[in-house]
């Protein structure tokens, strides 16, 4: 949370006067990176998009991001997804807790989504339990959650918990496996069970509705299950009504195995084949015959297996517009928030007397370092129909210093209409929007918009000006770049070109590609980014997962890129006192580009890791990072005195100048990091969580450990508990030893469906010893406050 902030900067600020130089570009590097993170946003939006028989659920987010694992696997009322902020200066423990939401309808579920939740944990909760499946997106700044949904024909007959979106599995040791998914379905995740459908016309609540466990059903009754089931699905392909047949084969797979197991995986994919979906199809012809290979109808599966469209034939054509708008349906939702924060530190330091004396020096300094009023509003509408979908977007944060009031702000984050028309082909944002692509990297305000030329190609421009809260520079840019648009199974790009100033100066020219794929098992994002001006590479990144038949996740992240970014702002470190016009004007903006360049250091970053699901109720998790940010160059400027009237370098009384002379900051080298994690999921209790996680840290300078443990609670349907437990210590080359502890407990209580109170309360206790000095800090910190979400 934002509160944090103070305690972990104060916890580390009174080593800095007499830190070595390393440790000062160190900790100078992480105040230029994380200052402005504080109370940064996170989340963008969240979309849902109900097709015949599933809805795409997609949280988008502001920074890039890499999902990690997620528990449990593929049914219940919540899920929690843990993904890794993969920009620089981005904290879990410095960020405000956000909210999206999405309003239920007749087939799709309300969701709502909170990040940050746990150790680097989104909790997405649904209005009820449904089976769901949950992968990354191809973007790298989104989490795609698939959840099934009832045909259109039987929506408000009976209220059914919906099936699986594919046959899953998850084999424990010693457990027969149960149908794995097929591997190009999107339902990856795996699941035992789903609950199966309710008798019509139940005047009590369920199970299910409560979000509890449905009791286990019996052979006979599964049999009489699938029976129905089996008819239904027959029925409807004999009708071409493909989307229920899909739905009635699923719901059969995603039961117990049957008498009719077999039949319906031969089944589903003739019915995906019907459906236009070859590849689909074609995975579930694989897995039939993985799973039969002597079955009755292997002989059948192999032969349409073999007629199967390939390359371009076999991708699903676009639906078809239909001839008609039909009436357009309003959607709002949204959530105002205000939260009470305070916290009071005290650091006593212990300082050894000098030579030939006993006294031992004991300064203590006991203060309040934060009280604040930190309020937000989330605000959220659309208007869809067949061919045209508008959203109004809106998100505030108001932040009210009790302790320093010229502290106080309020900061609009986005507001924006966001208009898409199916039928012409075209998209147009316009309003303070979030960087999506083109090139951009900074929240602005202004508009972009695309045309489609066809159904891969699209065209794209962006004009605007960047919103940076507390610089005093104006940024304005424009850009265009083409899409080649990705589908399932074949890798989307784009192009872009993008030029900005900075109060009217050459600030950046741009070039650069972006790189999409993804399939039922595999996703991955590329960018690279060169700056023309500077002649230097800006960023190229790399990162993909990739889902296996067992439900092991792997994934892989390569990050190089300047840091900070190329721009003018780095050369003003070239000269102190100077403006950038000033400089440009002695210097001419090649040099000052170039000082620029020279001054801005290169970040490198590299991580590989898994996650394995060891049962329904435990996953384990282990990843390896190398990270480094290299050496800065040394920087000469020359400028006359008549110019720059204090002279804060050094005077040439021969030539009447000013000489500063910038050295060269040394790099961090490299520092490597081990992560092991382990989520328990209804741990000693239904719906409970456990999160453990161990990291091991050695660079040039220190080696440290890190481990946390966190434990969430949820009783009386109402009320939850937050557990949260961390601890870390750190042994430096030249005998100094660190070490922190922070306990925390949160509570939670929610009033009917809408309403939130929530209240924590911790303490940190940070320990310095070294040769010359202890130092010793320990902060208590409480906030609470209410959420409200409508819609």
């Amino acid at each position: 949370m934002e509160l944090k902030a103070a305690a972990n900067l104060a916890a580390r600020t009174p080593s800095f006067r007499r830190a070595p130089t390393l440790r000062r570009f160190l900790l100078l590097t992480f105040l230029l990176l994380a200052g402005p993170a504080t109370g940064a946003q996170v989340f963008d939006r969240i979309e849902v998009d109900a097709r015949d028989a599933e809805a795409e659920i997609v949280i988008r987010f502001v920074p890039k991001i890499l999902y990690l694992r997620h528990v449990p696997l593929s049914e219940g009322k919540e899920v929690r997804i843990f993904l890794r902020l993969n920009e620089s200066g981005l904290h879990e423990s410095d960020l405000m807790q956000e909210t999206l939401h999405a309003a239920a309808t007749d087939r799709v579920p309300g969701i709502r989504a909170i990040f940050p939740e746990l150790v680097n944990g989104m909790l997405v909760t649904f209005s009820r339990r449904t089976a769901f499946a949950v992968k990354p997106g191809s973007d790298g700044r989104s989490i795609v959650i698939t959840v099934p949904l009832p045909p259109l024909s039987v929506v408000g007959a009976t209220p059914a918990v919906a099936a699986p979106i594919s046959p899953v599995v998850v084999k424990a040791p010693g457990q027969a496996p149960a149908i794995p998914p097929p591997p190009s379905v999107p339902a990856a995740p795996p699941a035992k069970e789903v609950a199966p459908a309710l008798p019509p016309a139940a005047t009590t609540p369920s199970p299910e509705a409560a979000g509890l466990a449905p009791p286990p059903l019996s052979q006979a009754e599964v049999e009489a299950r699938v029976a129905g089931f089996m008819d239904e699905a027959r029925r409807a392909l004999a009708a071409k009504e493909t989307a229920t047949a899909i739905n009635r084969l699923n719901r059969i797979l995603g039961l117990p195995p049957s008498s009719q197991t077999e039949a319906a995986q031969a089944m589903i994919g003739e019915a995906r084949e019907q459906n236009g979906e070859i590849l689909k199809a074609r995975a579930e012809y694989e897995l039939y015959l993985k799973l039969f290979p002597q079955g009755p109808s292997a002989a059948r599966i192999r032969e349409r297996l073999a007629a199967l469209p390939k390359g371009e034939a076999a991708r699903a054509a676009p639906r078809p517009l239909p001839k008609e708008a039909g009436p357009a349906e309003w959607f709002f939702n949204g959530s105002v928030s205000a939260y009470y924060y305070t916290g009071k530190m005290q650091i006593e330091t212990l300082v050894p007397p000098p030579p030939g004396q006993l006294t031992f020096n004991r300064d203590s300094l006991s203060l309040v370092d934060q009280r604040s009023l930190i309020s937000t509003a989330n605000l959220f509408a659309r208007r869809r129909d067949a061919f045209q979908d508008t959203r109004f977007v809106f998100r505030d944060t108001n932040n009210r210093n009790y302790l320093d009031s010229t502290r106080s702000y309020n900061r609009v984050y986005a507001a924006y209409v966001d208009h898409n028309d199916r039928k012409l082909g075209y998209y147009a944002r316009l309003g303070r929007q979030n960087p999506n692509g083109l090139g951009v990297l900074e929240r602005f305000d202004g508009v972009q918009g695309g045309y489609n030329l066809d159904p891969q190609w699209r065209v794209n421009a962006v004009y605007g000006e960047a919103v940076e809260f507390l610089s005093p520079f104006k940024k304005h840019f424009y850009g265009a770049s083409v899409d080649l648009l990705p589908q399932t199974g074949r890798p989307g790009l784009s192009a872009y070109v993008v030029d900005q100033t900075l109060d009217g100066l050459a600030n950046r020219r741009a070039v650069g590609l972006e790189a999409r794929y993804f399939d039922g098992r595999a996703s991955g994002f590329g960018m690279l980014d060169y700056d023309v001006l500077y002649k230097a590479l800006n960023i190229l990144m790399l990162q993909g997962n990739y889902l296996d038949e067992a439900g092991n996740n792997y994934f892989i992240v390569f990050d190089h890129r300047r840091a900070p970014s190329l721009g003018l702002t780095n050369a003003l470190l070239a000269a102190p006192g100077l403006t950038l016009k000033e400089m440009v004007a002695q210097q001419g903006i090649d040099a000052v580009h170039a000082q620029a360049r020279a001054l801005a250091a290169t970040s490198n970053m590299f991580s590989i890791g898994l996650t394995h699901p060891l049962s329904e109720r435990w996953q384990v998790g282990a990843d390896y990072r190398l990270a480094s940010i290299s050496a800065t160059q040394p920087v000469v400027a020359v400028i006359p005195l008549a110019v720059i009237g204090t002279c804060l370098g050094t005077i040439d009384v021969v030539n009447n100048t000013c000489i500063f002379n910038t050295s060269s900051q040394q790099g961090t080298g490299n520092n490597h990091v081990v992560t092991f994690q382990a989520i328990g999921n209804s741990l000693f209790a239904t719906n409970a969580v456990g999160v453990g996680n161990l990291s091991l840290i050695r660079a040039p300078t220190y080696s440290g450990r890190a481990l946390s443990l966190s434990y969430t609670l949820p009783f009386r349907e109402k009320w939850r508990i937050d557990a949260n437990l961390r601890h870390y210590n750190q042994h430096d080359n030249d005998g100094t030893t660190q070490s922190r502890i922070s306990p925390s407990l949160k509570i939670s209580y929610q009033w009917r469906n809408n309403l939130f109170w929530e209240g924590e309360f911790g303490r940190e206790v940070s320990k310095t010893s070294g040769p010359s000095r202890n130092d010793e800090l320990k902060r208590d910190y409480f906030f609470t406050g209410l959420r409200w979400d409508f819609h």
